[in-house]
């Protein structure tokens, strides 16, 4: 059976710095800077995908296709989802076994156990 192949998260952004904050927060990435000079999240362990932000001009108009499960002890998710309404993230919906947010431009994720 031949191995998986690698991937990239690309996430469009009309202002990426002030995404990138919230999804560092959201994933516990480090930010890295490329030899090109744009700063990625990077999983500090080296198994997750890189996530990179690409500027675009229109905003966000309907419901994400895909979106992220992000796995969060109980104990965590109350101060992580705290912190990432601190950082401009907007809770959408609670249900007993996860908690649905959106990052500051509307981009979904849910924080799962």
């Amino acid at each position: 059976m031949a191995a998986g192949r690698g991937f990239e998260i690309c996430v469009d952004a009309n202002e990426p710095d002030s995404l990138r904050p919230f999804w560092r927060a959201a994933l516990g990435y480090v930010e890295q800077t490329t030899a090109e000079g744009v700063v990625d999240l990077v999983d500090p362990s080296g198994r997750g995908p890189t996530i990179w932000f690409q500027r675009v001009a229109e905003p966000k108009s309907v419901k994400n296709r895909v979106h992220l499960d992000v796995r969060v002890s109980r104990e965590e998710r109350g101060p992580l989802v705290d912190r990432l309404l601190g950082l401009g993230g907007r809770e959408i919906r609670v249900e007993p076994g996860f908690t649905v947010l959106a990052d500051p431009e509307g981009n979904e994720l849910c924080l799962t156990r």
